[in-house]
């Protein structure tokens, strides 16, 4: 639950590295730290709602890293909300569930 004007954050998780990997059939090793890569090489996109428009940058939404901040919560941002993180090297997008 969350009051009109509270701030909320919300933690953008999507699956680990080896659990991608599996799931396209790769064989080849990682050895780095999941979580360095998650929240240091992945740019961050927020959808909101069940025809996922894609949130931009505002006085009331902001992105850093991995997390969404809302401020000023309103009924208006209640809603599904998704992410998608995109990087360049493989795997380049992974999405999360929606919450």
């Amino acid at each position: 639950p969350v009051f009109t004007g509270e701030t909320v954050n919300l933690t953008c998780v999507i699956e680990s590295y080896s659990d991608w990997r599996q799931r396209n059939g790769l064989s080849y090793d990682w050895r780095n730290d999941w979580t360095y890569y998650q929240t240091h090489e992945w740019r961050y996109e927020w959808y909101k709602g069940t025809d996922s428009v894609m949130l931009q940058t505002s006085d009331r939404y902001t992105v850093n890293r991995n997390t969404l901040t809302i401020r000023g919560a309103t009924e208006s941002d209640q809603d599904q909300y998704w992410c998608r993180g995109r990087r360049d090297k493989r795997p380049k997008s992974s999405q999360s569930s929606s919450k």
